[in-house]
């Protein structure tokens, strides 16, 4: 049982670093990626619309099917561990993109035109105004996502990668005591996603604190 345990406490580096690199890709490619809703050019707008609704209206388990499965009989084999990054990470882009989008309709133009009124380039207003207001309103939605998200990549054991679920069901088979086990995995999800809320509080008292969505 000792062993069992040992082996599932050491799956969640899998499962982090899971999160962790599919999370990071949300979080980078979603900020060009909502500058196409904001576009003045509706087939750009149509584009991104497009994109958010087919990525968010198929589950995340037909995605990791899809990339897995799919892509294989199209003789592009992808292994277990980087095709759920890469459909998480998609899944990630999309949401966090919708996430931004939120973040920036809670900014009021005026800031903009203050900005410019006061001859301030439209990389200045970005950065010294839009910026920082979009980091206080935005930032407990994101540490929610994350929360999210690190559940969510227990469904790459589906496809055989090898993070907590899936390290789990295996020890389960050769020992038997399910309840044990899969409770000790849910307490592992709980140790990893607890401290993440209280974290994501506290940055945002600290946003919150410097910046004020007007």
């Amino acid at each position: 049982m000792e062993e069992a345990l040992g082996l599932i406490a050491a799956a969640t580096g899998i499962t982090l670093l899971l999160t962790v690199v599919s999370g990071a890709i949300g979080l980078v490619l979603a900020a060009p990626l909502v500058l196409l809703s904001q576009s003045r050019q509706p087939v750009l707008r149509l584009a991104y619309t497009t994109f958010v609704h087919i990525v968010r209206g198929v589950p995340a388990l037909v995605w990791l099917f899809i990339i897995f499965f799919g892509m294989a009989e199209l003789n592009v084999v992808i292994p277990a561990m980087p095709a759920a990054i890469v459909a998480l990470g998609v899944i990630a882009t999309a949401s966090m993109a919708e996430i931004y989008r939120g973040g920036l309709n809670a900014i009021h133009f005026g800031q903009y035109e203050a900005g410019w009124a006061l001859s301030l380039s439209r990389f200045s207003v970005t950065k010294d105004i839009v910026f920082p207001q979009l980091l206080r309103a935005v930032s407990p939605t994101v540490a929610t996502y994350f929360v999210g998200l690190l559940k969510d990549s227990a469904l790459a054991s589906i496809i055989g990668v090898g993070e907590i679920t899936y390290v789990t069901g295996q020890q389960v088979e050769l020992h038997g005591n399910g309840l044990t086990l899969y409770a000790f995995a849910g307490v592992l999800y709980l140790v990893m996603s607890i401290p993440l809320g209280v974290l994501s509080r506290s940055v945002h008292s600290r946003i919150t604190r410097r910046y004020a969505v007007v």
